[in-house]
């Protein structure tokens, strides 16, 4: 056999086995994490911080996750690696989606990317929001002193 004859072989070989990958998914990259990722991610970046439940996007690409002292996890997919953040009481701004199960959150925080995120329900849009609305609470001087009048 020629070298060219092998050359072409060979290239057509190769090309047969990517396009065999290709189309069987293996070259698609994983762009949805599940909860159970979530939590261990989390719990990786903050050991001490207890979860009592997790809301991910409809896509897949971030997740809010309730945590039992009243604040706020978040994690958002950055290439294969998550980002971890805890959301402070009023460091977020947080506004419905028109049309959409979804919020529109900016983080005060400049180092945090903030944008839209669409959930798989109005319920986990309306479950996250009151996540994020009860950490408002806990930053409000007028929830701190419910005797005092501080609007007069």
């Amino acid at each position: 056999m020629s070298l060219g004859a092998l050359v072409v072989v060979v290239a057509f070989g190769v090309l047969l086995v990517i396009g065999a990958v290709h189309y069987s998914g293996g070259s698609r990259q994983k762009d949805s994490r599940d909860t159970g990722e979530a939590i261990m991610e989390f719990a990786r970046a903050y050991p001490g911080e207890a979860i009592r439940s997790v809301t991910m996007t409809a896509d897949g690409k971030a997740c809010f996750l309730r945590l039992a002292d009243g604040k706020v996890g978040f994690l958002q997919t950055m290439g294969r690696h998550y980002v971890a953040r805890l959301i402070l009481p009023g460091s977020v701004a947080v506004a419905p989606l028109e049309g959409q199960a979804g919020l529109r959150i900016t983080f005060h925080d400049s180092t945090l990317k903030g944008g839209e995120y669409v959930f798989f329900s109005n319920e986990d849009a309306a479950e996250v929001s009151l996540w994020l609305c009860g950490s408002f609470v806990l930053a409000s001087p007028k929830f701190a002193d419910p005797e005092g009048d501080h609007n007069a």
